[in-house]
């Protein structure tokens, strides 16, 4: 049995931030595996147990990152400080 860890889906904002010109999602999946491996799964302060491409559905939905065209943008909602 493989652990996977959980990472918080503010830590996948601050990547995308670092890429205001956007990041294409191929490149943004390698370095989330290479990052946290490829059994982590993601939560947020209200949804847990998301894949990546959960967890970037529920940024997008909630404008915290944009994706068109198979990049990935900051999005134009500010992240929750906490």
């Amino acid at each position: 049995m493989t652990d996977s860890i959980a990472i918080h889906g503010h830590d996948i904002l601050d990547l995308v931030s670092q890429y205001p010109d956007g990041i294409r999602l191929s490149q943004l999946m390698a370095v989330v595996d290479e990052r946290f491996g490829k059994s982590v799964t993601f939560h947020t302060c209200s949804t847990m147990g998301m894949d990546l491409d959960g967890l970037l559905h529920f940024l997008e939905a909630r404008d915290k990152v944009r994706i068109t065209n198979g990049m990935v943008f900051p999005g134009g909602s500010p992240t929750c400080k906490h």
